[in-house]
């Protein structure tokens, strides 16, 4: 930990993510939304897990919080990648989508006990202060119910009526996660029941944390399936939420193929989401354009 983090105070609200050279653009901006409309005795503190960023990204994105004055800090944090190498990948699934498995011993030397988890192809409408302020209780995490995998524990061979979250956001107790030991066993299972993994880490995670994670109002997390009404919810209380979400969603999640800067289309945000990624002209990445971004998808 830099000098930086030992400033902390109750007001800052730690969040994490993941990413390698390909997600730095929709990474800015994510930053940028959190920041944008975080409360103004609120500080924002990212902890961007690295997988080989580049120093040039570093330098952007330092430059970007560095915008933000004493609002806002980074953190850059290094994982054993080899712990996941191993893993099963896809073409728009990478190993980067592995390592939040691992931000609990990251975190080991932080003062934070819990930090809010966003994948870097989220979009923040709402002041995030609301959701890490929650009460998880006994709960290792808060998410959000995948509406395309609501019921899919049993595909997992877990026994349980409990829903199944998508990982995209999470709000997680990282002392409760550190007892139950979830980064070792979620390993585990990855490794154990490599033949029931569809949805890589995130059915892993499911697996390990089915009744023990608190259901969030899908306004967290409205992943693209929701925005779009894809599948019915499984109780008209959820169908209830869902509607609620839609109409006033608090976090964008763009899931999914289909991207803003590819072939999305008529998704209620993304405009909005593409000004401001191609305000920043650094969204070419060495050779890598933006309309070929690998970036982790759920369901």
């Amino acid at each position: 930990m830099t000098k930086l983090l030992t400033m902390c105070n109750e007001m800052d609200i730690p969040i994490v993510t993941a990413s390698d050279e390909n997600y730095v653009p929709c990474l800015k901006v994510m930053i940028r939304s959190v920041m944008d409309t975080i409360s103004k005795d609120r500080r924002g503190i990212f902890f961007v897990i690295d997988d080989n960023l580049s120093s040039q990204s570093k330098d952007e994105l330092e430059a970007l919080i560095d915008a933000y004055s004493d609002k806002a800090a980074i953190e850059f944090l290094t994982v054993n990648r080899g712990l996941y190498e191993e893993f099963m990948i896809s073409d728009h699934i990478n190993t980067t989508a592995y390592l939040r498995i691992s931000l609990p011993e990251l975190l080991e030397n932080s003062p934070y006990n819990k930090v809010l988890y966003l994948d870097s192809d989220t979009f923040v409408l709402t002041d995030v202060a609301e959701l890490y302020d929650q009460n998880l209780g006994d709960h290792i995490i808060g998410a959000v119910i995948d509406p395309g995998q609501a019921k899919a524990l049993a595909r997992l061979e877990v026994d349980s009526h409990d829903y199944y979250f998508n990982s995209g956001v999470m709000l997680v107790d990282l002392d409760q996660w550190r007892k139950n030991n979830v980064t070792e066993k979620t390993i585990q299972f990855l490794e154990e029941k490599e033949q029931l993994i569809v949805f890589h880490d995130q059915d892993a995670l499911n697996a390990i944390l089915h009744d023990n994670w608190k259901q969030l109002h899908p306004k967290w997390n409205m992943q693209t399936s929701l925005m779009f009404d894809v599948h019915p919810a499984p109780t008209k209380y959820y169908d209830h939420l869902y509607q609620s979400g839609r109409n006033k969603p608090a976090i964008v999640h763009f899931t999914g193929h289909d991207k803003p800067w590819n072939t999305l289309e008529n998704h209620p945000y993304q405009e909005q989401y593409m000004q401001i990624f191609t305000e920043d002209k650094s969204y070419e990445v060495g050779a890598v354009s933006y309309t070929h971004l690998t970036l982790p998808t759920k369901a």
